[in-house]
């Protein structure tokens, strides 16, 4: 059973296995070139506190292809689910070859549990390292960037990309199984998986463990990096609100000194269209604070293995029903 899934499979494995080698070698240099630039503009100054324009200049290089990699790396699982995983069952039953199979001695679980394992391992193990290539190509501009929380390098990183491979796998077996059709299937696959991937950073992700609660002072730093100021009366709302390798969930309106309303009047006056610099020193000197609730960086293993554990969960659940339906209606 092992040698007839894997001459099946072996197609697949070896587009997968140029794909890996091309990215590979991308990553590579990629990597190879992050560092160079690392080492002779950053890497004295780091420490200390470099220019602002310095790392600014570093993560703007970098930033377009270090997002591109991280949005193919959550992107590659829902294509092996559904270019692996979609046909995987649902091409054997299209094509009625299943019967020749289920006529043998083999039955139909351990069919199923074969085709489940192997191929399922093989994608995992693609997944994982992709990962371990893009986390050790993009090290630096994650160590100067300091945002392991953010959306896209979350989901690039540690372990969640193989447990998403896991789901996005499962998921297209049990969509070929139940729609019996290849390309059904892999539409299916490919849309729930997106959704999940979009609805999971938002819905469910900040959910996990209780966010910590602090106050910040607006001073200059702070309101020249945010990425909006929206002044309603006396209601000061600042966007963009952060804290060093931490995520910051949400954060509420500016207030005064212990918590009082700010003057509206001094806030109106602050604001200068078009004198970005002058709004920011004005706003600096008025003691404002915001509250803020946020996830510091300690929590950013639970996190991930939180996620990692939910996605095991679906993929379990994804495979107890390719079992249920084959012993049951096919």
């Amino acid at each position: 059973m092992i040698w007839v899934t894997w001459r099946q499979f072996r197609t697949q494995a070896a587009v997968g296995t140029v794909a890996l080698g091309g990215a590979a070698v991308f990553l590579l240099l990629l990597g190879l070139r992050m560092r160079a630039d690392y080492d002779a503009n950053l890497a004295r100054c780091i420490a200390q506190g470099c220019a602002p324009g310095v790392v600014a200049g570093f993560e703007g290089t970098y930033a377009t292809v270090v997002m591109i990699v991280d949005l193919v790396l959550i992107a590659v699982p829902g294509l092996l689910g559904a270019f692996w995983g979609a046909p995987l069952v649902g091409g054997e039953l299209a094509a009625g070859t299943h019967r020749l199979a289920w006529q043998q001695s083999v039955s139909r679980a351990r069919w199923l549990a074969v085709k489940l394992l192997l191929v399922g391992l093989a994608a995992m193990a693609v997944t994982g390292l992709l990962e371990l290539l893009t986390t050790w190509a993009v090290n630096r501009y994650d160590v100067v960037r300091a945002d392991r929380f953010a959306t896209l390098a979350f989901g690039a990183r540690g372990a969640v990309p193989v447990a998403y491979a896991a789901f996005a796998f499962t998921l297209g077996a049990a969509a070929g199984l139940l729609l019996r059709r290849p390309v059904a299937a892999l539409g299916a696959t490919l849309a729930v998986f997106a959704a999940f991937q979009f609805a999971a950073p938002g819905a469910l992700r900040p959910h996990y463990i209780a966010p910590r609660t602090t106050d910040i002072r607006l001073d200059a730093a702070t309101l020249s990096h945010a990425e909006g100021i929206v002044l309603n009366g006396s209601s000061l709302t600042i966007g963009g609100v952060a804290l060093p390798d931490a995520w910051v969930v949400s954060a509420g309106r500016a207030t005064g000194a212990a918590g009082r309303e700010p003057d509206g009047d001094a806030l109106t006056a602050c604001l200068a269209p078009g004198q970005h610099a002058r709004t920011v020193e004005c706003l600096a000197e008025q003691n404002l604070q915001v509250t803020v609730h946020y996830q510091p960086s300690s929590r950013y293993w639970p996190f991930q293995l939180i996620e990692t554990g939910l996605y095991a969960l679906l993929t379990a659940a994804l495979a107890l029903l390719c079992f249920a339906r084959i012993r049951r209606t096919l």
